[in-house]
């Protein structure tokens, strides 16, 4: 009988554990954290002041709620006045153009919303993705793939440039064959010319991956939003990430403000999973960036 006993309470303790343990990992991969952060500038055109930028970065067809309500709910409490996507809507190993397009639409009814393609845009069909970008452009939403748009108040305005996963891509498989500063001079380049069209008013660069900040400096935009390390993916708890996409083990660009000579980069850990199908310590994020005129 106290064998019996010990048993029934071996297998109990095992079960709270394993749904304790199973309660915290959805929280933890569906609870989303809206984080704030404040960049200043003395180029910032004074009508600029106090102006709000959500970016949503690396939803790679994960669901929050019924018609992403959870995420356009937390979108809408940031109170916007644009809206940047900076790539990976979609995943590539389990694409769901649905739930990728229900949360452009709920996004797209709250601000304009600009957007950059990432790694995973690059590997699904690509005429399956046509026809979503064509989708998204008759709602009004501004892709910007090696492109830049400008956003007015009043007589002033700012520049919102995208870099396309395209060219970094490209630029990648040079650097393989030709050598990392080879390549990593010709991003810089490309920046440069992509910015050059921006006459040298407050800029936006949206681009996907974090780690080439000093190619993207070079072309000198005052604030970069990029996404795609997902925070480290799995999270020590002093915030220490354990493997990027791009960077390898204990990355250093996965989350937060970076500055790099007179550009200011904002990395979103993401909404969605990379490599692994969960996140530890490591709740998917939405960031609101509130420009400051210096």
């Amino acid at each position: 009988m106290n064998l019996l006993k010990k048993t029934v309470c071996s297998v109990g303790a095992a079960a709270a554990l394993g749904y304790g343990m199973s309660r915290y990992i959805k929280y933890g991969n569906k609870a989303i954290e809206v984080s704030k952060r404040t960049v200043e500038s003395v180029f910032l055109p004074e009508n600029f002041n106090d102006f709000r930028i959500v970016q949503v970065s690396d939803l790679q067809s994960q669901k929050f709620g019924e018609n992403q309500q959870d995420l356009i709910k937390e979108v809408r409490r940031a109170k916007p006045d644009i809206i940047v996507i900076t790539g990976d809507l979609i995943d590539r190993n389990h694409t769901d153009f649905r739930l990728a397009m229900q949360a452009v639409e709920g996004l797209n009814d709250l601000a304009p919303v600009f957007y950059v393609n990432g790694n995973h845009e690059l590997k699904v069909d690509q005429e399956k993705l046509k026809d979503f970008y064509e989708e998204m452009e008759s709602m009004g939403v501004h892709i910007l793939l090696d492109n830049n748009k400008k956003v007015k108040r009043g007589e002033e305005y700012i520049n919102i440039a995208g870099l396309s996963e395209q060219t970094v891509l490209g630029i990648k498989e040079m650097t393989w064959e030709l050598g990392e500063d080879y390549g990593r001079e010709i991003l810089a380049e490309s920046v440069r010319l992509l910015l050059a069209e921006t006459d040298e008013s407050y800029t936006i660069l949206l681009s996907h991956e974090p780690q080439y900040i000093k190619e993207y400096a070079a072309g000198k935009p005052n604030l970069v939003f990029c996404g795609h390390a997902h925070g480290g993916q799995f999270r020590l708890p002093n915030g220490q990430g354990l493997f990027s996409p791009g960077q390898g083990i204990l990355p250093k660009l996965t989350e937060g403000v970076h500055v790099c000579e007179d550009t200011v980069m904002v990395i979103s850990r993401g909404l969605g999973n990379s490599i692994f199908p969960f996140r530890l310590n490591n709740r998917p994020e939405i960031v609101l960036t509130i420009l400051k005129s210096k």
